[in-house]
């Protein structure tokens, strides 16, 4: 077999093979993030029967997965948190017909104040505090927008404890886990899903840092697939950025055998 050379790499032929069998890596890594795709329908039809009481959706954008949710469990309390102000009002704008769906201008993150998010009104679901580097990056803004704790959001609306937490935040995941410090130290939280990918470069929060913060806490982590949730030990290996959702809950959830399609 012919080693990687200067003339191998720059063959167009090789080239092509290599981008081709980073693009199969993918497709077998799940790196989608179409809900209909990727696993996040299927996760909540499979959790449709358990008469979920309250959901919280941090980093709601425009609503997708809040309508979607409403959908599938519309008896529960879904509190939909959008932190940048003009896509908190296309949020209310889109569900406007939910009455149980309570849309809040606000972010979480491990204090209460304010976190500077970069925004750019074409990339509204790309919102981020980190410096990825997304092409409209150098003509978009930065807003000082509104952060609590998980815990103190809790305490605020009276709630006890939640079934479903979605955390799509573009980095700022492992922030607001930490807030929620009190609530996952209790087990008060059901289910946890969250993103994992490129953006943890950045952060430096691996799936590493993820994995060990829900295990001190109780929780068993898998990744989440298109009809099933791989429920596993971590493994170097995992760190491969590709993103991109991840589930974590009680490690005696009376669910694990289902999720995880045995």
């Amino acid at each position: 077999m012919r080693r990687p050379t200067a003339w191998v790499r720059r063959n167009p032929l090789f080239r092509t093979v290599a981008s081709l069998c980073r693009q199969y890596l993918k497709w077998y890594g799940n790196a989608s993030y179409k809900p209909e795709k990727n696993g996040e329908r299927w996760l909540l039809e499979q959790l449709g029967s358990e008469g979920f009481a309250t959901i919280l959706d941090v980093g709601a954008n425009v609503g997708k997965w809040t309508t979607l949710a409403a959908r599938v469990f519309p008896a529960a309390a879904i509190y939909a948190l959008e932190i940048v102000p003009a896509t908190c009002e296309r949020l209310r704008a889109a569900t406007a017909q939910l009455p149980r769906v309570k849309a809040l201008n606000l972010g979480l993150a491990e204090r209460t104040g304010t976190l500077p998010i970069r925004y750019h009104p074409s990339a509204s679901a790309h919102a981020t505090f980190t410096e990825y580097p997304h092409g409209w990056m150098g003509g978009g803004e930065t807003i000082d927008c509104p952060v609590t704790t998980g815990d103190e959001l809790l305490a605020a609306h009276h709630l006890t404890s939640v079934d479903f937490l979605k955390l799509d935040i573009e980095g700022a995941e492992h922030l607001a886990l930490r807030g929620f410090a009190h609530t996952l130290t209790e087990r008060r939280i059901r289910f946890v899903q969250f993103e994992y990918g490129r953006v943890n470069i950045l952060t430096r929060f691996l799936l590493k840092d993820f994995y060990e913060l829900f295990e001190r806490a109780g929780y068993v982590v898998g990744k989440i697939y298109p009809d099933y949730v791989d429920f596993r030990t971590y493994e170097l290996s995992d760190e491969d950025f590709l993103g991109p959702n991840y589930l974590a809950c009680r490690a005696d959830e009376p669910l694990l055998s289902r999720l995880r399609g045995a």
